[in-house]
């Protein structure tokens, strides 16, 4: 046994002085230089790339099978070069690598340079074109299922191969590289220079550090949008054999600076821990942090299945102040009314959801004082946005944009209808250019819950506010647009179809029992109408824009006010007036309320092309019944009413007393003007009726009065004729 022993330990012997000579030998009068011309053309033919060694090419055989090659040029025939290299440098132990091992010195790349160019989604200059068809042809007839079966294959024919090989690298440097993406159809492109990795000992099954930096710009056409300086720091684990793969104490940090950014460096600072397991399919970051500007973001990430993630984890913002970090950015400050809001924004939630599905749940947003909960939901397959969010109360005013000095209160700046901020600029009351966007609207998809338990906005208090809308591809149904506010209820819903042309638009509105007078007068500090006012609309529209809208409003509309009071309109001063004018009665007109209380006022409407028609409106006045008919043209922004005016009992008991013969009688009014003027004047009883009737009671009143003198005087004649006999004989002769 000895005797084999030393026999083969022999021949070992031998075997390796053979290499070693053999390899001493071949270096020495083997100069691979002399055929350049050979390997280029064996490139292009098993390749089918077209490989120019510029340099020197140096190598060695034993112990070290080291290979040393210098500037070289990599591309495919007919297209641009994508390729270049000015040296690499690569030695492995023969012994080693015989064992199973990868022992091998420093792996050296100087001067890399790659400029990858896409002429087209499907034309390129870095794969072949053979290539590139066929993998394209296949991808487009496999299944996606198959596609993620083929991934799962992989990994388990890579994970079960054998023991894989144990790699020991002296070090690993990259040096002066430069790396160029120009995508032709998108007019863009990105740049990274001064590329740089290094690393420590490359060992597998134990950690090792390496850092990595660059530069990259970002251009749109010529115009460049974006500058970064990146810096990554980490230790690295490789488990080849396993499939597992970590990163420990990660270090990023990356400078931002862009035209977007008005000349600043932004700072932005990522940490983490990260383990890649292949065979598992997933990746967690654990003890993630996120650092730009004022803002930081903490928290830990998992991600299972690469072909359809699903997520778990969570995730905190800290509080933050928005105008600090816009500052930060380079951008202008939001200004508002009050200047102590924004100050305090956070955010806390959990990361969880099915495949494909990115769900933020137990949701908690902070806006200063208003806290929102529920939770988010982003489909990674199609983008569908779902979301469910319910806060406690708010003051929207406190957000507005402060009012410029001088600019007047809410609603006066713009007229008493609005009129100026609808203007066009050629001249039309309601302008042409579109509102509503076609374009975003056909791309949203999107569910979405939102409530709101108080808003305080423009001066009112909104209670109970809730938001049910589903936007899918053009197709926009508020199903819910609810409110309860001064004592009523809105129940109101809008359906926006932009696919298309012309835009069609339906409104319904369902407004009961709101105390209009409270509103007024928080909403525009108006003082001139109070009631209960309930009403119902179900209006159709055509078109983009607000003259449009205006043009084509049809539908139905009804309206009911009770318990009320219109202010500052006297129609009682107005009819005394009257009679005092014409009649001359006398009456002190000055002490009939300048007001027209109400105990309901309704009405039924028809629009047609903007055009609102009503045949039966009808108001029950203090003593007075109102019933009219009309028309409002809202595209000519005018309105044309007749009313009708009744007496139903002594209208001024106290200060203008009417004969009771004029109680019955129907006082028209005209409404007529434009809605540019004063409301107090739009309405004027016709005078000339009130005339005609008190000259009929004037004729009244004197033929009795001629009746009565003459009866007086015949009655005392034949008293002196015939004694007090004729007492009765002409009763009921004048009457």
């Amino acid at each position: 046994m000895k005797t084999l022993l030393k026999l083969v330990g022999g021949i070992v012997a031998l075997l390796v002085v053979l290499v070693v000579a053999g390899g001493i030998l071949l270096s020495t009068v083997f100069d691979p230089n002399e055929y350049k011309q050979e390997i280029e053309q064996l490139a292009l033919d098993n390749g089918g790339v077209e490989l120019q060694i510029g340099g020197d090419i140096d190598w060695s055989v034993f112990p070290w099978l080291g290979l040393k090659i210098n500037q070289i040029q990599v591309s495919y025939p007919g297209k641009p070069q994508f390729a270049a290299l000015n040296q690499a440098q690569v030695a492995v132990e023969l012994p080693a690598l015989l064992s199973g091992n990868v022992k091998m010195k420093s792996v050296v790349l100087d001067g890399l340079q790659l400029d990858l160019i896409a002429e087209s989604p499907t034309s390129n200059n870095w794969s072949a074109p053979q290539a590139a068809d066929a993998a394209a042809s296949a991808n487009a007839e496999k299944p996606a299922e198959d596609a993620t079966a083929d991934v799962a294959d992989e990994s388990t024919v890579e994970s079960g191969s054998g023991a894989a090989l144990a790699l020991d690298i002296e070090s690993i440097a990259i040096t002066n590289g430069q790396l160029t993406y120009t995508d032709k159809t998108a007019a863009s492109k990105i740049q990274l220079s001064d590329l740089n990795v290094a690393s420590g000992k490359v060992v597998t099954n134990a950690f090792f550090p390496a850092q990595l930096s660059f530069n990259a710009e970002q251009y749109q056409g010529s115009e460049k949008q974006m500058t970064v300086a990146a810096k990554l720091d980490a230790e690295f684990f490789l488990d080849l054999e396993k499939q597992l793969y970590q990163i420990k104490g990660l270090n990023s940090t990356l400078g931002l600076q862009g035209a977007a950014f008005n000349g600043k460096t932004v700072p932005l600072e990522l940490n983490a821990d990260i383990t890649a397991d292949v065979a598992k399919q997933q990746v967690s970051l654990q003890g993630l942090t996120l650092k730009l500007a004022n803002l930081a973001a903490n928290g830990n990430v998992t991600v299972d299945n690469f072909a359809k993630p699903a997520f778990s984890g969570d995730l905190a913002v800290a509080s933050f102040e928005l105008n600090a970090l816009m500052d930060a950015l380079g951008q202008a400050a939001i200004e508002t009314t009050d200047p102590n809001v924004l100050k305090a924004i956070s955010l806390n939630t959990k990361l969880a959801g099915p495949a494909n599905t990115l769900v933020l749940e137990q949701l908690q947003l902070k806006l200063d004082d208003t806290t929102f909960n529920g939770q988010i939901a982003v489909n990674l397959t199609d983008s569908a946005l779902a979301l469910n969010l319910k806060g406690d109360s708010i003051d929207a005013d406190r957000y507005m944009p402060p009012k410029a000095e001088g600019e007047a209160a809410s609603g006066d700046a713009t007229g008493s209808d609005g009129s100026a901020a609808a203007a066009g600029s050629d001249g039309e009351r309601y302008s042409k250019e579109p509102v509503i966007p076609v374009e975003p609207l056909m791309g949203l998809n999107v569910d979405a819950t939102i409530g709101l338990q108080k808003l305080l906005v423009s001066g009112l208090t909104v209670n109970n506010l809730l938001l049910d809308v589903a936007a899918h591809n053009g197709l926009v149904k508020a199903s819910k647009i609810n409110a309860d506010l001064y004592g009523g209820t809105v129940r109101n819903s809008l359906t926006l179809d932009v696919r298309k042309s012309p835009v069609k638009m339906n409104t319904k509105k369902n407004i009961s029992n709101i105390q209009i007078g409270d509103l007024l007068n928080d909403l525009a500090q108006v003082d001139r109408i109070t009631g209960s006012l309930s009403s119902k609309s179900d209006v159709n529209t055509r078109g983009r824009s607000v003259y449009d809208i205006v043009n084509s409003m049809t539908g139905t509309a009804s309206v009911n006010m009770k318990d009320g009071e219109i202010k500052g309109i006297g129609i009682a001063q107005t009819i005394c007036q009257g009679f005092n004018t014409v009649g001359s009665l006398g009456l002190n007109s000055d002490q009939v309320d300048q007001s027209t209380p109400f105990a309901n006022l309704n009405g039924n409407f028809k629009i047609k092309n903007g055009l609102v028609d009503n045949r039966d409106l009808k108001a029950e006045l203090d003593a007075i019944t109102l019933k009219g008919a009309g028309k409002v043209n809202v595209p000519a922004s005018s309105l044309d009413y007749r009313l009708g005016l009744t007496i139903e009992e002594n209208l001024f008991k106290q200060t203008c007393s009417v004969n009771n013969a004029l109680e019955g009688v129907e006082w028209p009014v005209d409404c007529k003007g434009s809605f540019d003027d004063d409301p107090a004047k739009l309405c004027k009883p016709d005078l000339s009726v009130i005339e005609d009737v008190i000259k009929a009671q004037l004729k009244k009143k004197l033929k009795a009065e001629v009746e009565t003198k003459a009866k007086a005087k015949v009655e005392e004649a034949l008293k002196d004729k015939l004694g007090d006999e004729t007492k009765g004989l002409l009763k009921g002769l004048f009457n």
